[in-house]
């Protein structure tokens, strides 16, 4: 149940020290696409401000925003977000899947009470 749930949470510290940064799962960051950049779309890459040449592949985060291999790499060993939106990738660390699916329940329970109260 959902009290059980986020007695669990609670409990265990989900998601250790407020504000720390996890890595993203290794096996998400491997299955990531590689998009090649297609001409007109003058993207820059918001880690190292450099233009994305046309031709050259980068990767493509499931939020839709391009990276330079090279730069965004390093950034998901540190962190499991995307630079420019926050979306999270999933991570290998449990306690902090927790604590995400946590947020999702509430955020989605109070968007039901919102809908049931309004009838």
């Amino acid at each position: 149940t959902l009290i059980n749930c986020r007695r669990f949470v609670t409990a265990n510290g989900c998601g250790g020290e407020a504000g720390r940064e996890v890595a993203a799962a290794a096996a998400v960051v491997v299955a990531l696409p590689s998009v090649e950049v297609k001409s007109g779309r003058g993207a820059e890459c918001v880690i190292c401000r450099e233009e994305m040449r046309e031709g050259r592949d980068v990767c493509e985060l499931p939020c839709h925003h391009l990276f330079h291999w090279m730069c965004i790499l390093p950034w998901l060993r540190k962190r499991n977000t995307c630079p420019c939106c926050r979306f999270q990738l999933p991570t290998d660390d449990v306690y902090g899947e927790i604590q995400r699916l946590w947020e999702v329940l509430v955020k989605e329970g109070r968007q039901d009470l919102d809908q049931y109260q309004r009838r």
